[in-house]
């Protein structure tokens, strides 16, 4: 039986070979159960962003490129440049070497993927954003931090309707990148979400708290991975602009 595919989509500013450092908590959750792909976004930024902490990591190799999914423009309009780019990379990458059965996003990644899920669930969706001819299916899972609403006027139509594919959305109560608030409106997106909460910024928790949580959402995905007991995060319908989330505080 093969392996889940999960394709993993970093933030802006940063690239595959970062994002497989940053994001090694989720790596060490999913072990062997399931094949990750981490794709490098098409846009170069050109800007470093890196910590002293990633500069200074033995698995970090001395190359660096500063990559994107889009540039915002803010003028006379909202634009998201090089995103028709993007989107045909993703359609080749989705034909080629899917199907991935989830998505792991941080941050512009993480706004990418529900792009991604809302093209793949409604292939009928008329408007400028387009995966092209792709058969690949809708997208059964979705991990999500940091994520937020692509803010372009003529993109809204993308989030007119509600995402049932199940979601789990780690944000910090302190990013003060991606405010809480810009979470919270992309939760209110999607039909149950799961939220994890942990007091700090613009980062995917390495926390046992935070593998705990992403163990029980990934269980019934991959096969292999195990919840812990009393470590699930109970969804609960984004009626009243509330979710139900579990603190790191806790």
């Amino acid at each position: 039986m093969a392996k889940p595919k999960i394709l993993c989509l970093h933030g802006f500013g940063e690239n595959a070979e970062l994002f497989k450092i940053r994001s090694r908590n989720f790596r060490a959750v999913v072990g062997d159960n399931a094949e990750l792909v981490y794709l490098d976004g098409p846009i170069d930024i050109g800007r470093l962003h890196m910590t002293t902490g990633d500069l200074t990591d033995p698995d970090l190799s001395n190359g660096f490129t500063n990559l994107g999914w889009w540039w915002m423009r803010r003028g006379w309009s909202y634009e998201a440049r090089g995103i028709g780019k993007t989107l045909d990379l993703i359609s080749k990458v989705l034909e080629e070497q899917g199907p991935f059965d989830g998505i792991l996003g941080f941050s512009q990644g993480a706004a990418l993927a529900v792009i991604i899920s809302e093209l793949l669930a409604q292939k009928d969706l008329q408007g400028p954003l387009s995966l092209g001819n792709t058969t690949h299916p809708p997208i059964k899972f979705l991990v999500l931090a940091g994520a937020f609403q692509i803010e372009v006027p003529e993109y809204e139509y993308l989030y007119r309707e509600t995402l049932s594919v199940p979601s789990l959305h780690i944000m910090g109560t302190y990013d003060t990148v991606v405010e809480p608030e810009r979470s919270i409106k992309v939760q209110g997106y999607f039909d149950k979400p799961q939220v994890f909460e942990f007091v700090g910024g613009h980062f995917i928790p390495q926390s046992p708290q935070c593998a705990r949580v992403m163990r029980a959402f990934l269980a019934p995905f991959v096969p292999g991975v195990e919840a812990e007991e009393n470590s699930a995060v109970k969804p609960q319908l984004m009626d009243s602009g509330s979710s139900d989330a579990i603190s790191a505080a806790a």
